[in-house]
């Protein structure tokens, strides 16, 4: 499993990539910026990211999980 940390309002978030590689984080970022409705829910900052394919699930200190489309 490929993994990488990227900064998100300046924290920074690990990334583990299944079937999926570094192309897609432009559009993870994105997409995390963009889904304020989700990152309203989450009671912490997020802490880690599996991305598959064109979803991610985010994982939050709080064991929540969230998944989102990205494009």
């Amino acid at each position: 499993m490929h993994q990488t940390v990227v900064l998100f309002n300046e924290r920074p978030i690990l990334v583990r990539f299944h079937g999926s590689d570094e192309k897609q984080i432009p559009s993870l970022l994105s997409a995390l910026k963009n889904n304020k409705i989700t990152l309203g829910r989450m009671r912490q900052p997020p802490s880690h990211v599996e991305l598959y394919g064109t979803e991610a699930l985010i994982y939050s200190g709080q064991e929540e999980a969230y998944r989102i489309p990205i494009f």
